[in-house]
This record gives C-alpha cells, sequence and structure tokens, in this order.
C-alpha cells in the first residue's frame, strides 16, 4: 500500500520527536522525566546541595538525586556547590555522580556553561560500568556529532549496552537503526524485537512506530488494524507517563 511521507517519517524518525520531548524532560526540564531507570527505586524529594565547605561528596542515589536536583536550581551559589559535591564524587570513581556531571555539561545551566567535550569525558569515565544511562548518552552524542564526529556505527555499538542494560530509549533508537540500516546491517525482524522490547516498558515512540508498522504492512508484518489500534492505545496511554530516563 502506498503511504504519503509523512506518514512513513511518523513510524521512523517522527516518532522521534516523541522520544526528542522525553530526552528534553531529563536534560531541560524533561530530558530523559526526571524518574530512576526501570527497576530502581522512585527517590524522595531531593534535598538541597551541600553548600558547607568540606561537606562530604554524595554517593550512588544520592549523586543521582543532586544530579536531577541541580537540572532544577536557578541560585547559581547552589548550582556551584552542588556542582563541586559531584565532582569529588566523582573523582573517587562514584559512576552516579559522572553521569550526573555528563548529562549537566550536555545540556548546560546558566551557571554552567554547556562543554559537550567535557560531557564526553565525564561519561566515558562511567562507561566501564556499563551502566545503560551512560551508554545511551554516548550513543546520541555519537549520532548526533555532539564532541565527536558522527559516527552511526559507534552510536549503534553504546545503544546496543544501553539495550542490554534495560534502556528503552535505547532500545527504541537502536530499532531504528536497524530499520535504516545505519552503522548496522539492514534488518527489520530485529527492529521489531527491540520495538517490542521498548513497548513493554511503557515507549511511546516504539509504540507508535508498531502501530504504523502493522496499519501498514511494515517492517515485514502483515497489515493487520485491530494491532494497529491496540499499540496506538497502548501509546497513548504511555505517553500520559513520564518516561524512565536514560
Amino acid at each position: 500500500m502506498s503511504v504519503p511521507p509523512p506518514v512513513r517519517l511518523a513510524a521512523l524518525v517522527g516518532g522521534a520527536l516523541v522520544l526528542g520531548v522525553v530526552v528534553a524532560l531529563y536534560l531541560g526540564g524533561l530530558r530523559e522525566g526526571d524518574r530512576p531507570e526501570a527497576g530502581r527505586p522512585t527517590p524522595a524529594a531531593a534535598p538541597s546541595p551541600p553548600s558547607r565547605p568540606g561537606a562530604p561528596p554524595p554517593s550512588g542515589m544520592d549523586a543521582r538525586t543532586l544530579g536531577f536536583r541541580l537540572l532544577t536550581l536557578a541560585d547559581p551559589g547552589e548550582v556551584l556547590a552542588g556542582m563541586d559535591s559531584l565532582a569529588r564524587a566523582a573523582e573517587q570513581g562514584d559512576v552516579e555522580a559522572q553521569i550526573s556531571l555528563g548529562r549537566i555539561y550536555l545540556k548546560g545551566l546558566p551557571s554552567v556553561p554547556r562543554d559537550a567535550a567535557r560531557a564526553r569525558a565525564w561519561l566515558l569515565r562511567a562507561a566501564p560500568s556499563h551502566h545503560p544511562s551512560a551508554a545511551y548518552f554516548l550513543g546520541v552524542m555519537s549520532q548526533n556529532g555532539e564532541g565527536v564526529k558522527v559516527d552511526p556505527a559507534e552510536a549503534a555499538r553504546w545503544f546496543e549496552v544501553a539495550a542490554r542494560g534495560g534502556s528503552p530509549d535505547a532500545m527504541f533508537l537502536l530499532a531504528n537503526a536497524y530499520r535504516a540500516g545505519a552503522g548496522v546491517p539492514r534488518n527489520d525482524r530485529k527492529a521489531v524485537e527491540l520495538y517490542e522490547s521498548a513497548g513493554e516498558r511503557e515507549h511511546p515512540a516504539a509504540l507508535q512506530a508498531l502501530a504504523m508498522a502493522y496499519l501498514y504492512g511494515e517492517l515485514g508484518l502483515e497489515p493487520d488494524e485491530a494491532e494497529s489500534r491496540r499499540y496506538t492505545m497502548e501509546a497513548e496511554h504511555a505517553i500520559q507517563h513520564r518516561q524512565v530516563p536514560p
């Protein structure tokens, strides 16, 4: 069945607009939705960043919640004190602190200039842990050419690491890569499997992609209006909930 270009764009790229909203939640009010990864407990409201000289650096989930907290603060003094605390924890090997610093430098704040090179450096420090957030953002940076040249194969490699760690956002972007043959051999079956895995984790754009594929018989799927409606309804439900951050 012939499909107008805008519709096909919604299936492959347009779904990324939903992801763009999601990513914005974590790195600027919603970019990556300030909730923890799948399987992690939801943190309580984060405490104010430490401002006293000599305050102990955060660790583990404390570093994570402090990182999210800094993205919401306007007071430069509080932000810089929190950045100092995160940096000390990160230097001591705290993976959550390293990822928080990477996210903050990737976005930038009024008192913390955006610095893609520094963001990538902190994320690479966290990469040996195979933490899905570190791998996801490294993949996004390789995909978009932030702090490094555009490299679809490198992006797909990082998305694979993050997907194995349970990141639905990485699953969605890796599915797109297999669908388009960007950095990996084109493989519709693998794309469907990844969309389904992300959809099971209530990823709206992945559910939308499946709905369109069933509607138009794409990705090796037979046209099935009932399945298309089911995935559309699931996408509408999922979009009402905040996404799990990378």
